[in-house]
């Protein structure tokens, strides 16, 4: 559909639904509360929080929190229906949009300053303490599908940038022939694209498109989930210079909202179907279809024995063989191997018969198994001599074992009792432990 045939279509359902005003009370109120709340629950989402829908609005109308879900995301929500009221409460008002006011927004919304886990211009992990109500203080930028690294402005750019664009909107504002809907899509590009603060850009940029919609007698725009893959894709086209295919997306929601506001209006369920089926479906779907991703065993005693042979009496002796590099190094070398973190191991620990005998006698309750390395006097630095330790546990659940140690990465395998440690994974395990030792060796070297 061109620009000119959607904004035709638009204008059309606009003046229906300006012909039903002013609308019952009671009506809008239900209507601005589906919007508030698709609003809230989807432009999280799209940013990574993790609340579910029905989560999102025990929150919100009950303060109910959810059980194992982050404080932050909680928070976020709560920040987000704040600046939602506020900016509706604005818009009554008729105050006009500036920067001190979109200051303001970004600190309603964000609450207050936190650290992000971040990486250093070398590539080095390191943590950002992000502000909220002031510009940004470090470059941002995103990598894009096809690796290469897209800039937004820097943060010397950006307070130039913003005057710049709220000049901009004023002049347009004042433009008897502009377009409310295509000046609020522009303005979320055009904000977007700056990228003025160090956390928030996306649900800011959503805020103030969905200010300047209600200024504009027009419901606001409500970017689902489902469509995150189109409306970055809509976005990604507007920064090759093709602004015209956002405009239309955003122009396709906010025909969904009028369509939706107009059936409110005349009394018409507003609530969208979750057909279950489809849901399901939905779900298989994304599902891989893999037979060896599905549960096939269960923890018995001769899975525990057969876990054991293929996969963890072979990572235990790569451990071995792999730290015992260090241990001229040293003058003394311990190692324990413990199950359940409780019965210290007897020399025969590595025999499959006394594993076998264990599981038999704690009734298949062998939930875990340890292996321990300490080294003691470091034989190189004299009187200042130091030990370090190590550890790797298998921890054994129902239906998966899992490979621990607080330094590998990623800090946990884990596996179906049919799926068998490949040798890859054991050398990313072992490795990773080695190369923990030797930092640590190197760190008391330095000291």
């Amino acid at each position: 559909m061109t620009l000119a045939n959607l904004n035709g279509r638009i204008t059309a359902l606009r003046n229906q639904l300006d012909a039903l005003r002013p609308l019952n009370p009671e009506q809008e109120r239900r209507i601005m509360d589906k919007f508030r709340l698709d609003w809230n629950y989807h432009s999280n989402h799209l940013e990574g929080n993790q609340l579910t829908y029905g989560e999102t609005k025990a929150l919100l109308l009950f303060n109910i929190t959810a059980q194992g879900k982050p404080l932050k995301d909680h928070l976020e929500i709560k920040g987000h229906n704040e600046a939602i009221l506020w900016i509706e409460e604005v818009v009554r008002q008729q105050r006009p949009l500036t920067e001190n006011f979109i200051r303001e927004l970004h600190k309603l919304l964000l609450g207050t300053p936190y650290q992000v886990d971040a990486i250093t211009p070398d590539g080095q992990p390191t943590k950002r303490r992000i502000q909220v109500g002031r510009y940004k203080s470090a470059p941002n930028h995103v990598k894009t599908v096809t690796g290469a690294i897209f800039r937004f402005a820097t943060p010397e750019e950006t307070p130039a940038l913003m005057h710049d664009l709220l000049e901009w909107y004023r002049t347009e504002l004042n433009d008897p022939a502009r377009n409310g809907w295509v000046l609020a899509a522009t303005f979320h590009y055009k904000f977007i694209r700056i990228h003025p603060f160090d956390d928030g850009n996306g649900r800011m940029a959503r805020i103030l498109m969905n200010f300047i919609l209600l200024g504009h007698g027009f419901p606001p725009v409500v970017v689902k989930t489902g469509e995150k893959t189109a409306y970055f894709q809509a976005l990604q086209q507007a920064d090759a210079g093709n602004l015209e295919a956002f405009v239309a997306y955003i122009g396709e929601q906010l025909a969904y909202s009028l369509d939706l506001m107009l059936r409110g209006a005349k009394g018409a369920d507003i609530e969208e179907d979750d057909d279950l089926d489809k849901q399901i479906a939905l779900l298989k779907a994304s599902l891989k279809d893999d037979a060896n991703d599905e549960v096939q065993l269960k923890k018995s005693q001769q899975v525990l024995w057969e876990t054991y042979t293929k996969s963890v009496g072979p990572l235990f002796q790569a451990f071995e063989t792999r730290l015992s590099k260090f241990d001229e190094l040293f003058a003394e070398r311990e190692s324990n191997y413990t199950i359940n973190r409780r019965h210290q191991a007897p020399p025969d620990y590595r025999s499959k018969d006394y594993f076998l005998r264990q599981i038999h006698e704690n009734d298949f309750d062998v939930h875990s198994l340890t292996i321990d390395y300490y080294w003691r006097g470091f034989k190189k630095l004299g009187t200042k001599t130091f030990g370090v330790s190590v550890e790797l546990t298998v921890q054994f659940e129902d239906f998966i074992y899992n490979i621990t140690s607080e330094r590998s990465s990623p800090p946990t395998i884990s596996k179906l009792y049919h799926q068998v440690l490949s040798p890859e994974e054991i050398k990313q395990v072992v490795d990773q432990l080695a190369k923990h030792v030797l930092s640590l060796i190197q760190h008391r070297v330095k000291q």
